[in-house]
């Protein structure tokens, strides 16, 4: 039964850790070399921002909800039509998100890493990919 209690301590004591650094992230929200900061309507007349990374990949610019923390993906999805401000430049986008094919090469492209994948919990990729509109 100890051995129980210890992998139940060990679970609560991850699920803590993951928790506070998701809340972290979405305080601190740090800068990233080539990301961009997204814009998007809240639904409630107002706006978010997020700062995401970014890959390009065959032309196109795709970004990820890599946290269980993704109230700006849901605000996305419900109003695609978003702005990025990326190398300074500020542009207008429609948020597209991804299935089939598509998203296997885009997931295989997007590589958190291991370490990465732990500190947000496992959380699943969600991408989107930004079409200039």
């Amino acid at each position: 039964m100890n051995v129980l209690w210890l992998v139940g301590y060990g679970l609560l004591g991850y699920v803590a850790f993951v928790a506070t650094v998701e809340v972290l992230i979405r305080v601190v929200q740090p800068d990233m070399e080539g990301g961009i900061t997204l814009l998007v309507k809240d639904g409630n007349g107002g706006e978010m921002q997020r700062k995401l990374a970014v890959l390009e990949h065959e032309g196109a610019l795709y970004i990820s909800s890599n946290h269980w923390l993704r109230s700006w993906h849901y605000a996305v999805l419900k109003n695609p039509d978003v702005e990025g401000i990326r190398h300074g430049e500020r542009a207008a986008y429609t948020a597209v998100p991804l299935e089939g094919d598509e998203r296997a090469t885009v997931s295989k492209h997007y590589n958190m890493g291991f370490v990465l994948r732990f500190f947000c919990g496992f959380a699943p990729s969600r991408f989107l990919r930004l079409d200039p509109r």
